[in-house]
């Protein structure tokens, strides 16, 4: 069953949050995107509705769903609520927690042009080697084999049964390390789509702006060269 998932979108003062287990099946078929990368770091914000909500960014390995390759994003900004923000401390239990370089899978619900953890730390897993195999670990219930302790290719495997499509590698970009310098990676894909439309539009004027500078220099070289000749047939033998 859905784990209330509306929980992030609604008042600030938060105390619990109560889950359900459900399998592990249930939520890649409720998930938008999935996600298989590491943890880079996070920032509180103030949302629209004066809520406070923290971004947390990641560098993805693998994905479903977030069109990486035709978006040109090798990372991503998934939100979660609550956060710390000035004086404002708002605390949501059961969102989760990570450390820098930390391998995890998410799985991610597209909202008001922005990408929410789906069922916060519980449609959260971290990628543990366990002797020679890998596994996912849930993230609220790390012992229920029914959510949890799941091998990675036996996930994997899942996601293509269920969503009719591999995950798909993702081409790392450099310049794309450092979001701060290089301004906010978009949030959805809608907006990352008005970028591509932009910088589509931008290059075409660049490139038509570029044959009409070579056509002028070649026609002026071309009158050059004739007028040139003119004069050379002009002069007294």
């Amino acid at each position: 069953m859905f784990i209330y998932f509306a929980t992030l979108l609604l008042s600030l003062s938060v105390n619990a949050t109560v889950f359900q287990v459900q399998g592990i099946d249930q939520q890649i078929r409720e998930a938008d995107g999935i996600v298989i990368g590491h943890f880079l770091h996070s920032k509180s914000i103030k949302l629209d509705d004066g809520s406070v909500a923290t971004q947390m960014f990641f560098k993805m390995n693998e994905e479903y769903g977030m069109q990486s390759d035709f978006f040109g994003m090798d990372e991503v900004i998934v939100h979660y609520p609550g956060g710390k923000l000035d004086d404002l401390h708002v605390k949501v239990e059961g969102v989760p927690e990570f450390i820098p370089g930390e391998n995890v899978v998410l799985m991610i619900k597209s909202l008001k042009d922005r990408y929410w953890g789906l069922n916060l730390g519980f449609g959260t897993f971290r990628v543990v080697n366990y002797g020679k195999d890998k596994l996912i670990v849930n993230s609220i219930f790390p012992d229920d084999v029914r959510t949890s302790q799941i091998p990675f290719a036996e996930f994997k495997k899942s996601v293509r049964d269920i969503k009719g499509a591999r995950l798909k590698q993702v081409v790392h970009h450099e310049y794309q390390t450092n979001p701060e310098a290089y301004g906010r990676m978009p949030a959805s894909e809608d907006e990352a789509k008005n970028r591509s439309i932009a910088s589509k539009i931008e290059e075409g004027q660049n490139k038509r702006g570029t044959e009409l500078s070579n056509f002028w220099l070649i026609a002026f070289l071309a009158f050059a060269g004739g007028a040139f000749r003119l004069s050379r047939r002009a002069e007294p033998k």
